[in-house]
């Protein structure tokens, strides 16, 4: 694990490209840091991946540094390839440039690993025994998917409602996956008087939703 205090300055530039970056597991995945005006070399340059969960930095075994300057590049251009991409990959990589006993950090790069063998996100749908308030929280939970991966909202009788979305985790530890879920308020008088409440997850262009009605069964779809 690594915990890094970096440091700006107007005369050094690090940038990284691309800004975001798909890939599906197995692939590879180049990214590069431009960095102008600094008197460090490639083989300086270290790239990390945030823990999402934790927000420390660490190292990937996976990846590949490259510690010469790209040839015919104006600004020195240090690259770092991924090789044999899974989902967990996933996440914002930045580089870190030494100069002047300074660490200079990187605009980041967000990769997107999907894995178009794996089955799609599923739904559970969480809702209150009772409802004796004037209204009624509904959670949506979504797993199988990274939360950049998926777009989550509402159908409330046909009524498109965007909800709270938020990441979260299952758990604590290091082998904790994080999922998706988004919270709606309903009337109860809409509750009760049965309206269908539709819990929709758009992913990669298919879309897979799940219904819930007081003193109902659950049902659910997946098309394109």
């Amino acid at each position: 694990m690594f915990f890094l205090t970096a440091t700006w300055t107007n005369q050094i530039i690090v940038t990284q490209t691309p800004g975001m970056v798909k890939t599906i597991a197995g692939g590879t995945v180049t990214l590069k840091c431009h960095v102008d005006q600094i008197l460090a070399f490639c083989h300086s340059v270290t790239w990390m991946k945030v823990d999402a969960r934790t927000g420390t930095m660490s190292t990937r075994t996976n990846v590949k540094i490259n510690t010469t300057s790209e040839a015919g590049q104006r600004d020195r251009v240090c690259s770092a390839t991924i090789t044999s991409a899974i989902v967990s990959d996933s996440g914002m990589y930045y580089c870190l440039a030494v100069h002047s006993k300074a660490v200079h950090t990187g605009n980041g790069s967000n990769l997107i690993v999907t894995d178009e063998t794996k089955a799609p996100p599923t739904i559970e749908i969480l809702k209150p025994p009772n409802s004796y308030n004037s209204s009624v929280a509904l959670l949506c939970l979504v797993s199988g998917a990274i939360p950049s991966q998926v777009h989550v909202f509402w159908l409330i009788d046909g009524r498109e409602d965007s909800g709270l979305t938020e990441s979260t985790w299952t758990d604590n530890s290091d082998s904790a996956t994080e999922f998706t879920r988004n919270q709606i308020v309903v009337k109860s008088e809409e509750w009760n008087r049965g309206a269908e409440c539709t819990c929709v997850v758009e992913f990669e262009g298919q879309y897979i939703n799940k219904t819930v009605q007081h003193n109902g069964n659950c049902s659910s779809s997946y098309y394109h």
